[in-house]
Order: structure tokens, then C-alpha cells, then sequence
């Protein structure tokens, strides 16, 4: 092997290098906005995927709106969501955290455009401009970040039904 090559695989392994080395101090040294960033973009993956295991791993035992949902009917609503659409794609915009005090909870108000595309083929936009602004309350429980709140700002149709 030339000398070049060598200069060329020594650079590559040490930026490798570099690159895993600061994965891993932010996901052992991350500060809580970090996390909280983490989990909500980690929602979006499993809600993507139509994972109803990990998006139910998520909500809180405690999870209660002020639409009268408890766990059981939002975990319930979301495998009825992914049974009716075979697509769903979701891009975040904005994501703003707030922390309280203790850091025990939390408050993200976010802005997303969801674009699904249903067994018939036939797309539809759930969220999108001011229908896409929507907030969820965090609670830390047992050192992990949980949805305990889903609260939308704007009445939204998704199965054919408005729900507000």
C-alpha cells in the first residue's frame, strides 16, 4: 500500500474515530433539552415506522388529556391510525422546549407537517400550517422521558372524523 493510501486511512479511522467519541459524550453527557430532543425525534421514527410497541413505550401509565383519553384509548387510536394508513411521513419545523425548574418535567410545542397516504392510495395532509402546531407534556419516570399530555391547538381530520 502507498504512502498516500495510508495518510488517506489514517485520517478516515481518526475522524471515525472522533465522530463515535462524540456520539457517545452526547448520549452520556447530554443535557436534558438534548434528551428531550432525542425522544421526541425517536416518536417520530416509531410513529413513521407504524411501531405501535414503541410509540405505546412512550405514554405514560399516567397519561391523561382534556379530551377524557387515558393510555389504553390513545394507544388504541394510534393502532387504528397505522391499520388505516400504510404511509406516514412526518417533518418537525419547529421545535420548542420548556423546561420546568426541576426537570423532572416538560413542555414541547411543536409545528409538523404529517403527510399520509391511506390503503386507497389516497394522500391526505393531517398537520400542516396552523393546523400543525400541537404541544406535548413530558414526565420524567424512572430516569426516562414519558408522554403524560397530547393537546392540539386547532381541529384537525384524520379518518374522515374532526377532532379537536
Amino acid at each position: 500500500m502507498s504512502q498516500k493510501y495510508k495518510v488517506y486511512l489514517w485520517v478516515s479511522v481518526s475522524a471515525l474515530a472522533v465522530f463515535i467519541f462524540y456520539i457517545c459524550f452526547q448520549t452520556i453527557f447530554a443535557k436534558e433539552e438534548g434528551r428531550i430532543r432525542n425522544f421526541i425525534l425517536q416518536g417520530r421514527r416509531a410513529a413513521e415506522a407504524r411501531d405501535i410497541f414503541a410509540c405505546a413505550g412512550m405514554v405514560s401509565n399516567n397519561y391523561q388529556d382534556k379530551y377524557g383519553n387515558d393510555r389504553a384509548i390513545l394507544i388504541y387510536n394510534a393502532k387504528e391510525f397505522f391499520a388505516y394508513y400504510k404511509r406516514i411521513l412526518i417533518y418537525i419545523e419547529k421545535m420548542e422546549i420548556k423546561l420546568n425548574d426541576s426537570k423532572k418535567e416538560a413542555c414541547v410545542e411543536l409545528v409538523a407537517v404529517v403527510l399520509v397516504e391511506s390503503e386507497e392510495s389516497k394522500k391526505e395532509y393531517i398537520f400542516e400550517k396552523d393546523k400543525g402546531r400541537f404541544q406535548i407534556k413530558l414526565v420524567k419516570e424512572n430516569n426516562k422521558w414519558q408522554v403524560q399530555e397530547l393537546e392540539l391547538f386547532e381541529p384537525i381530520n384524520i379518518m374522515g372524523q374532526e377532532i379537536s
